[in-house]
């Protein structure tokens, strides 16, 4: 029993090291995502897994309805789903990219996104869990923050641990 606590203790926290994240920063924003997200992920396409995927979500407190897998998805983004697949339309030196649909809603006399879809595209030779809580945190609508050291950080570095072709 001691030693389900204790693997349950390092596999739990086995992602969260050299995470920094700045919340206080991040709440402000004030985008939403019309629809509580289904997550796919795209199993061919990517290394990162669902336990991964879920514990890059619970990093940011964010809801999803689902998360479910296909074997292969397009490049599209779909309604109500944030598509978790490999870098193939990544720029050369991109780690990551997330495009997603939104439109602009006024709530309070402020402009806030309100989100319907996203596209969230990981470098596959990049296995770092610090780049997925990156890309899914733009995909709940979170943008770059360069102030103090943070895993938003525009300019963030990772480890290659593959040599994957596209």
């Amino acid at each position: 029993m001691k030693l389900l606590f204790i693997l349950s203790i390092l596999t739990n926290s086995a992602y969260a090291d050299n995470i920094v994240m700045n919340h206080n920063h991040y709440d402000e924003h004030g985008n939403y995502w019309k629809i509580i997200p289904e997550i796919v992920i795209c199993k061919s396409q990517t290394i990162f897994t669902e336990e991964q995927v879920k514990h890059a979500v619970s990093m940011w407190n964010e809801k999803y309805t689902n998360i479910s897998s296909r074997t292969k998805c397009d490049y599209s983004v779909e309604y109500g789903k944030i598509k978790i697949i490999d870098g193939k339309l990544l720029k050369k030196n991109e780690w990551g990219y997330t495009s997603y649909f939104y439109r602009d809603v006024k709530i309070n006399n402020r402009i806030v996104r309100e989100h319907d879809s996203a596209l969230v595209q990981l470098n596959r030779n990049v296995s770092d869990v610090a780049l997925l809580v990156h890309e899914i945190g733009h995909a709940y609508g979170h943008n770059h923050y360069d102030e103090k050291p943070d895993v938003m950080n525009t300019y963030g570095s990772y480890n290659v641990s593959g040599n994957y072709p596209y």
